[in-house]
C-alpha cells in the first residue's frame, strides 16, 4: 500500500458530486412534473410510506457510511485523499454504500411525492455516476492501493 495523502494531486479525478448529480436529478424529475406530470397514482397511502421508507433506509445508510468514513478520518468527497481502505462497517456489504443510500432517497423521492419522473431518471443518473465518478474512484484505489484493493473488489459487490 503507498500512502500518497501529502500529494496534492492524491484523489480520484472526479468533476461532478454525487450529492449533486443525484439533487438535480430529483430536482429535473420535479420540474419535468410540474410541466408535464408522469403521476404515481396507484397505492396511495402505501406507496407514500413505501417512499418514507426508501428515503429513511438511503438516509441511515449515508449516514452510516460517513460514521465509518470519519472513524478512519476519510473524507467523504471523492476528490479527497483516501488515506486507507475500509473493510468494516458498511463497507463490508457494499463498495458504495453512501451510493446506495442516494439512490434509495431518490427512488424514496418519487415514490412519496408520487412522481415518476424522478424514479425514471434514477437509471440515467446511476449510469453517469457509474461513468462520471465510481469508475474515475475505482482506477484511483486500484492506483493507489494495488492488490488490497483488488481483493476488496473481488469480495464486494460495486452495489450490493
Amino acid at each position: 500500500m503507498s500512502d500518497s495523502t501529502s500529494d496534492p494531486k492524491d484523489g480520484a479525478d472526479v468533476r461532478v458530486l454525487p450529492p449533486v448529480l443525484f439533487l438535480g436529478s430529483i430536482g429535473l424529475g420535479v420540474m419535468l412534473g410540474w410541466l408535464a406530470p408522469l403521476e404515481l397514482a396507484a397505492g396511495g397511502r402505501l406507496r407514500v410510506l413505501l417512499g418514507l421508507a426508501l428515503i429513511t433506509l438511503g438516509i441511515a445508510a449515508g449516514a452510516w457510511t460517513i460514521v465509518w468514513m470519519r472513524r478512519t478520518a476519510q473524507d467523504p468527497d471523492p476528490r479527497k485523499p483516501t488515506p486507507e481502505l475500509i473493510f468494516a462497517g458498511p463497507f463490508r456489504i457494499s463498495r458504495n454504500p453512501i451510493y446506495v443510500g442516494m439512490a434509495l432517497l431518490q427512488a424514496g423521492v418519487g415514490l412519496a411525492l408520487g412522481n415518476g419522473w424522478v424514479l425514471l431518471l434514477l437509471p440515467p443518473t446511476l449510469w453517469l455516476l457509474l461513468r462520471q465518478v465510481i469508475e474515475r474512484e475505482e482506477a484511483y484505489l486500484a492506483r493507489k492501493f494495488g492488490e488490497p484493493y483488488e481483493t476488496y473488489r473481488r469480495s464486494v459487490r460495486r452495489w450490493l
